[in-house]
């Protein structure tokens, strides 16, 4: 019979423990804080050496939302986010977490308490982590001393490569305790940067421009990688030189500030951006991922161009040119060689107006979208929005008005329920200074309402707005339009108020006839969290999704 192994105690601080050795690399990253909530194995080991290095940690009440923090958070910083959990039931909640990041292309470091290696039977709360975290992560590792060197740099860099997304470490107690050899406690080396354009890359260019120079109504379309450094300029040279219309995924919000004249709305892959693409006669893709397509058949003749990093196979199309390398690089590159092309800016306002009038949300009442134009209008110049996932979504999206990339926090990729509030604590740990709203619907809140108390705890100046229409509205509309019976998607309204005090948040409850702005005025002037409670009408949801959808 094998001999357990014991984890050793914990003596003085030893640099070359492997705890210490990853918290290390972790630094080298840029990381600035861990998210979590921690098991009694590991992640002690690991929190406790981040500190050392300089590196916080933030207590979360669930793992899905320390996932989705700290997923934010990379987002917003450009270095990976950490994200700790303890072993089975604790790692198994980080699952949603980690999807988020794999779908939205963020980069995030997973490390889950691992038993030891001979732990004895029964294997109580013990299951394969790794197999259940690799369909959603770009790599999962059992970190020991003898994977610390090469092996576990190798997997953290894989975070950064395009499409950027998740990896798993699984890390016991012992192992976190032992230590590393010395060659790799002190030979760690910087992470590399990104190689430069290749010229193979710079001759694609010119095809890809020669290319864009033969079409007279060209529309550009920006995904999630223009709100990288160096895209939203390089964008915005190229569509005023071509003087051409440019749409904008979800994620991309503000990557073309929407002040701009030639800003003609949101793309989404459905129907109600097709006033626009039906007048091109080409299309250039620049940082849009095939993930924030929602699945539709691609119904538009005009040949389509792909700039980005790490081009995709996965388009509903087949692209007429590809280009990869580096965005900025690749962007700037083509606005050199660009002149103007046949559109006007009275025909781009046109087509932005006829858009936003079509996506209009009808109703008497509190709606979604009063709620958005009342929050644009009184919000302070820079705040963020993040929306959650739900049919209050598509006013939130076609409303609030992005003037810089991240100005809007969605999930878009995984389009998950219950992003908004951990969306906003993220924003509001990575720029204090930043104003922050979640938007969200009574559903969405509802799965993840203990964060609410995480915002109190921290005392973060977050606004959550919950449109409270009792009811899980976009799958009841879809339930309709089925002429299915109204069952499983209706409940009794929550009072989201009360339970946001009883959290530690201000809040103010708004019937049908009281005044949100009113409310909205307090809870601007106020302190740390609050939240408003609008009951809404949930009226013109239907016609909405068709209008956007087809």
């Amino acid at each position: 019979m094998t001999k357990p192994m014991t984890p050793p105690a914990v003596t003085a601080q030893r640099a070359d423990r492997l705890a210490d050795h990853l918290a290390g690399r972790l630094k080298a990253l840029g990381v600035a804080r861990l998210f979590g909530v921690p098991g009694g194995g590991s992640s002690l080991d690991l929190i406790a050496a981040a500190e050392r290095q300089g590196i916080g940690f933030v207590l979360c009440r669930t793992e899905t939302g320390a996932a989705l923090m700290a997923a934010v958070g990379a987002e917003l910083s450009g270095a990976p986010g950490v994200v700790l959990t303890g072993i089975g039931p604790s790692a198994a909640s980080a699952v949603n977490g980690v999807a988020y990041a794999s779908l939205e292309r963020a980069p995030l470091i997973l490390v889950t308490d691992a038993s030891e290696s001979a732990a004895p039977k029964p294997p109580h709360q013990v299951f394969d982590q790794q197999a259940l975290f690799a369909p959603v992560t770009k790599g999962t590792l059992r970190l020991t001393p003898d994977s610390a060197g090469a092996e576990l740099d190798r997997l953290l860099h894989l975070t950064r490569i395009d499409p950027q997304g998740p990896v798993h470490l699984d890390l016991s107690v012992g192992h976190a305790r032992a230590p590393v050899a010395a060659e790799v406690a002190h030979g760690a080396a910087p992470f590399e940067a990104a190689p430069p354009l290749a010229m193979a890359e710079a001759r694609a260019i010119e095809d890809l421009a020669a290319w864009l120079a033969g079409a007279r109504r060209p529309v550009l379309v920006a995904g999630l990688q223009a709100r990288r450094a160096g895209v939203p300029a390089a964008l915005g040279d190229l569509a005023a030189r071509l003087g051409c219309p440019v749409l904008v995924s979800y994620k991309a919000k503000g990557v073309l500030p929407e002040t701009d004249p030639r800003f003609a709305g949101v793309f989404t892959g459905a129907a109600a951006e097709g006033a626009v693409l039906a007048r091109a006669d080409a299309i250039l893709m620049l940082g849009l991922d095939p993930v924030e397509m929602i699945p539709a058949r691609w119904s538009y003749p005009a040949p389509v161009g792909v700039v980005m990093r790490g081009v995709s196979e996965e388009f509903p199309f087949a692209p007429a040119h590809a280009l990869d390398g580096d965005l900025a690089a690749n962007v700037a590159a083509l606005a050199k060689r660009a002149a103007a092309t046949d559109w006007s800016l009275a025909e781009i306002a046109d087509l932005r107006a006829g858009l936003r009038e079509r996506l209009a949300l009808k109703g008497a009442g509190h709606t979604a979208e009063s709620l958005v134009d009342a929050l644009a209008q009184a919000a302070r110049s820079g705040t963020r929005l993040a929306v959650d996932a739900g049919a209050h979504m598509f006013s939130a999206m076609a409303r609030w008005p992005a003037l810089e990339p991240h100005g809007v926090l969605k999930s878009n990729g995984l389009s998950t329920m219950g992003f908004a509030v951990p969306a906003a604590i993220a924003s509001a740990l990575h720029e204090p200074e930043r104003p922050a709203i979640a938007l969200s619907g009574d559903g969405g809140l509802l799965m993840c309402l203990a964060e609410l108390s995480t915002a109190a705890r921290l005392g973060l100046p977050i606004l959550v707005v919950v449109v409270n229409d009792a009811a899980l509205s976009l799958i009841d509309i879809k339930q309709q339009r089925l002429q299915f019976p109204a069952r499983g998607v209706r409940t009794p309204a929550v009072d989201f108020a009360a339970a946001a005090r009883g959290l530690g948040c201000t809040a103010w409850r708004v019937g049908p006839e009281d005044s949100f702005e009113d409310a909205l005025r307090q809870a601007l002037d106020a302190r740390g969290p609050c939240l408003i409670d609008v009951t809404a009408n949930p009226d013109g949801y239907g016609e909405q999704l068709a209008a956007l959808r087809g």
